[in-house]
């Protein structure tokens, strides 16, 4: 049996099992303490999302007004206040690393694929091929200066443009990012499903989860990254 604690999470990160569904809709018929525990749990985390961009002192800031706007109007603490600091800190660390660093498999680039073919080796494609080896490598500065200029002699190979999209990802130049990938999500290409999928992950870094929300809803059932999109739709919601 799962603690109240770990129910909560689990119901935050939408990863309840229907045994845990089961013991969290018990819990919230039956105890006013423990909605209101959910509630509070809720506000952290919208709050530590939407001040992830900002330095120490105004977070910590944020955490203290957090607390005190669950103050009785007695100015007493609920009975588990002593929690409410490391469970902030928790979650911020929780968040920081899942949305941030881009941990797990969520955020993951995928391989950018070698076009290598025998006999076939011209500037172009003697070009592409250090691209491909600079970004799997994660040297996305590489990869990006050489992806532009090959755009920039070809606008119409459209892999060049979403692997600059991903390239831009991994620099963390989100917005950028999307200026590359949204024609290629708007469009009807190969590429559709995923420049979706990674403008979703641009958008989440950019505090816009709505709109995050919509592109991963547009991922069609058999895409590849179908699956992988619901998941971290699941997330979202």
């Amino acid at each position: 049996m799962k603690t109240r604690e770990e129910l909560i999470q689990d119901y935050i990160d939408g990863v309840l099992s229907a045994e845990d569904q089961d013991a969290f809709d018990n819990l919230w018929e039956t105890d006013s303490s423990f909605q209101e525990e959910v509630g509070l749990q809720q506000e952290l985390h919208a709050v530590l999302r939407k001040r992830l961009l900002a330095d120490d002192g105004p977070l910590r800031q944020t955490l203290r007004d957090a607390e005190k706007s669950f103050r009785t109007e007695k100015g007493k603490i609920w009975v588990w206040r002593r929690w409410i600091i490391p469970i902030a800190a928790a979650a911020c660390l929780l968040i920081l690393g899942r949305l941030f660093l881009f941990p797990g498999s969520y955020y993951q680039l995928p391989e950018m694929r070698s076009e290598i073919v025998r006999g076939d080796i011209n500037s172009e494609k003697n070009q592409y091929e250090q691209a491909v080896r600079a970004f799997n490598e994660k040297d996305y500065v590489e990869s990006t200066k050489i992806l532009k200029q090959l755009l920039s002699e070809d606008s119409s190979v459209l892999q060049y443009q979403y692997y600059l999209g991903l390239s831009l990802i991994g620099e963390k130049k989100f917005e950028e990012a999307t200026q590359y990938l949204l024609p290629l999500a708007d469009g009807e290409s190969v590429f559709q499903h995923e420049a979706n999928y990674y403008v979703a992950v641009a958008y989440i870094e950019g505090g816009q989860e709505e709109k995050a929300k919509q592109r991963l809803e547009m991922i069609g059932t058999s895409s590849k990254i179908y699956d992988k999109a619901q998941k971290l739709l699941k997330k979202l919601r």
